[in-house]
């Protein structure tokens, strides 16, 4: 069975309030090893101890490891649903996933999962 992140036994608040989080959660555990970090408070996706999606509930927004270029794209094209996010050298995006529909957010966290998978899990995917 899955863990999903949880506060003292129960969903966290930010958790529970994340947009969109049951949709998340479906297609994030639903590709080869991926696993929801369960010593975090909010929504957290792992391959290993690879994060590929997350939850910033201080930003009230989700966060996604895409593609370098898919993102610079996406950022030039669409800077309503997708900004920068700076974690030291890396770039990450912000992600309003309220705007996107479910097959573009399935897409999206694919992509985003198969950067941190290893190629024997990507096979499986």
């Amino acid at each position: 069975m899955k863990k999903t992140a949880s506060f003292r036994g129960r969903p966290s608040p930010e958790a529970v309030k994340a947009p969109k989080v049951a949709q998340i959660r479906q297609i994030a555990l639903s590709l080869p090893g991926a696993h929801e970090v369960p010593d975090h408070v909010w929504p957290w996706f792992n391959v290993g101890k690879k994060t590929f999606a997350l939850y910033h509930a201080d930003k009230n927004q989700w966060i996604f490891k895409l593609p370098m270029a898919q993102q610079m794209m996406l950022f030039d094209t669409r800077p309503q649903t997708f900004t920068p996010m700076r974690a030291g050298k890396l770039l990450w995006s912000f992600v309003r996933v309220e705007d996107l529909d479910a097959a573009e957010l399935h897409d999206l966290l694919k992509a985003a999962w198969a950067v941190v998978a290893p190629k024997k899990l990507q096979g499986a995917g």
